[in-house]
């Protein structure tokens, strides 16, 4: 499924990916989507329905987000799957296999969301939006299975409507008293299920509905409105009246055990570990350091409260006087480069082929790409002057700023006004520095396949940004970036980075004609290369960062077409954290699909310009750079 052809919103798809992890505990779960819901641990794969896709944000964000409740906080902890195995083998043999499925799905979907409930009462309200979906859509597809005949289908949507307070049944035309008479005879089946505590027994409870529904229905059902499937569960389900703290036990790196003996548990031989913490970066012996990763299985209970003794007192004591801020103690003061991952954490298939970095030597310009620079400078002139007028205009508006008629400061000469004004102003500052810009700006340019229609409306955009930065004297660099396809393994993704103006040489004369060499190449991996250009800049001293990235919002590349966007806006979020302003710029050849401008907004944000030409990148590019060039005036 391609991401991008769905117009999957990305910040939603992350909310579903960290809420899918923080309530099953595991940090390597992916979200896709599925024609059904479905937790697959095995997998390590938590699937959301289609159902919503076509819904408005609000709806479609309730339902997928209740998907993954019942999945991650249901399915992962309390569905037994020795008992959905079990239950699947038995309806198999039936002569209804698909309604026996999808009464047994139905009824365990209501226990978990019932414990979902319990355990978060914050989500009664969404799982109450769901339902308000759900109940009008099956309202209209009951009636739609009555008039064909189709009375199991009408029997699981009525089931439906006993849980969500629906009386549906009570509405049956009489031609299906039988229908409805089994289904009210089969209420208190459904109380059992609510409060059933494990998923065998409602396994059994579907046995026995299941043996009353056969002389009703006839034939099977047609339509998979609930659905499960083996693989799905705990191997060790918890109770449904479990009401501790869902927490997997972390795996230890040595898996010895330590004898049930009283008093301290170490075995014999064995030295005491040096201690380690978070706010340390070395693992040197030094006082008070535990290492926390290793230790030996007790049987202890591990939420268990202990008796304590006197070291936990002094562990308190430095605990309770320690100070975040200042890294004192045995642990040495380093100063480090900011990291940044080659992957996102939502986009960790994108990790498949693993991607390199590897910058290629610049080249001189030819004569050819000379004269077609001289043509596009002509042409970007006009177009330069009013972006370099209005940052020079704010610029100007610092210098000449008012510096007398102050409440404080120097004495002025002119004291008559002690005695004329009945507020006087008496005192004035000298005039400061001019002030100065004191930004860098990387532009990273697509060069994928996919440009091959809009490279030269970039090119000319490029040169803009270049002549602009240049006669305002900020250094600047442009590259271009592209995978190499063809050389792409199992074990490595080259990524081949083109600098054609570096920062060492944006200042010189006719220094942008190498930025003509820039041409549509193979794939691209867009996360991978803005968190290398993110590298690139925060090694810069200047107050302001700013990456410009030039593309047409597709990253594809091997095994990134479905988590292309999701890693880019990873890779964007992760930029902006670390202090850089990443603004994306897409000009097209002439037309914009509105696919293409919401694709952008979800990598990008706000801070994403689309435009069909470079004629109109100034009246959209000038207030968002005048506010960005704003924090970096020093005066």
């Amino acid at each position: 499924m391609s991401l991008l052809d769905e117009k999957i919103d990305a910040k939603l798809h992350m909310q579903l990916v960290d809420l899918a992890r923080l309530f099953t505990g595991r940090k390597e779960l992916e979200v896709e989507a599925a024609y059904h819901a479905h937790y697959a641990p095995d997998e390590r794969k938590l699937t959301v329905s289609q159902f919503w896709w076509d819904y408005g944000l609000p709806d479609k964000s309730a339902g997928m987000k209740t998907d993954v409740y019942l999945r991650a906080l249901g399915s992962a902890w309390f569905t037994g799957a020795e008992a959905v195995r079990g239950y699947l083998t038995y309806g198999s043999g039936t002569a209804l296999p698909k309604l026996a499925t999808s009464v047994f799905a139905l009824c365990e979907d209501m226990r978990l969301e019932r414990i979902c409930r319990r355990l978060r009462p914050g989500m009664g309200a969404v799982f109450a939006h769901r339902h308000r979906i759900l109940g009008s859509y099956y309202a209209h597809k009951l009636q739609v299975h009555l008039r064909k005949g189709e009375l199991a289908d009408a029997a699981v949507l009525l089931l439906y409507g006993w849980f969500t307070g629906h009386a549906w049944h009570g509405e049956l035309p009489g031609e299906y008293g039988a229908l409805a008479g089994a289904i009210a005879q089969m209420f208190p089946l459904l109380e059992q299920v609510e409060e059933a505590p494990h998923t065998e027994d409602v396994a059994q409870v579907c046995r026995f509905m299941l043996e009353r529904l056969k002389p009703c229905v006839g034939a099977d059902a047609s339509t998979a409105y609930f659905w499960v499937q083996a693989g799905s569960g705990a191997a060790q389900p918890l109770p449904a009246e479990y009401r501790g703290e869902l927490k997997r036990a972390k795996p230890l790196a040595n898996d010895d055990v330590l004898p049930d003996v009283d008093g301290e548990r170490q075995l014999p031989g064995q030295a005491r570990l040096p201690t380690w913490h978070r706010e340390t970066s070395d693992r040197s012996p030094g006082l008070l350091r535990f290492e926390l990763e290793r230790g030996s299985r007790t049987a202890a209970e591990g939420s268990a409260p202990r008796e304590g003794d006197a070291a936990d007192q002094a562990l308190a004591i430095a605990q309770g006087r320690s100070q975040r801020a200042k890294r004192t103690g045995a642990a040495r003061t380093a100063r480090r480069e900011a990291v940044v991952p080659a992957s996102g954490g939502h986009g960790e298939a994108a990790a498949a082929a693993f991607a390199t970095a590897a910058w290629l030597a610049p080249e001189p310009p030819t004569a050819a790409q000379e004269a077609g620079f001289r043509l596009l400078r002509e042409r970007a002139a006009p177009l330069a002057k009013p972006l370099e007028r209005a940052i020079r205009r704010t610029l100007e508006v610092k210098r000449i700023a008012p510096r007398g008629d102050r409440l404080f400061g120097r004495l002025d000469k002119r004291l008559s006004r002690a005695v004329t004004d009945e507020q006087p102003r008496l005192f004035y500052k000298k005039r400061g520095p001019d002030p100065q810009l004191d930004a860098a700006f990387a532009l990273l340019v697509d060069c994928s396949a996919s440009m091959y229609d809009k490279m030269d409306e970039t090119k000319l955009g490029l040169v803009l940004f270049h002549e602009t930065l240049r006669a305002l004297r900020i250094p600047h660099e442009i590259v271009g970036f592209w995978e190499d396809a063809d050389r792409v393994t199992e074990q490595e993704a080259p990524n081949l980075f083109q600098t054609a103006v570096g920062f060492d040489t944006c200042f010189a004369v006719g220094s942008g004609a190498a930025l003509m060499a820039l041409e549509p190449q193979q794939d691209n991996r867009d996360g991978f290369a803005i968190r290398e250009m993110t590298r690139r800049l925060l090694r810069r001293q200047e107050r302001q960062r700013i990456l410009l990235v030039f593309s047409d919002g597709e990253p594809s590349a091997a095994n990134y077409h479905d988590v292309g966007i999701l890693d880019t806006h990873e890779a964007v979020i992760q930029a902006r954290r670390q202090g850089l302003e990443v603004i994306s710029i897409f000009l097209a050849n002439g037309k914009i699909h509105e696919t293409q401008r919401l694709a952008m907004r979800n990598i990008y944000g706000r801070s994403s310009i689309v435009v069909p030409n470079v004629e109109e990148l100034h009246e959209q590019l000038v207030p968002i750079l005048r506010k960005l060039l704003l924090k970096s005036i020093q005066v």
